[in-house]
């Protein structure tokens, strides 16, 4: 009894952490496809 909640725990706290990274790298890509005015108006004067 105490394996299978043992288990079941470590299995919900692996998938959680691979949700959190891919939602992480995720967020990552996004913000790098968005171009960054703030760069584009302090360049020209």
């Amino acid at each position: 009894m105490m394996k299978s909640i043992f288990k079941s725990l470590l299995t919900l706290a692996a998938v959680s952490s691979v949700f959190l990274i891919g939602f992480y790298l995720g967020q990552e890509k996004v913000v790098s496809m968005i171009p960054d005015f703030q760069k584009d108006t302090e360049e020209t004067p």
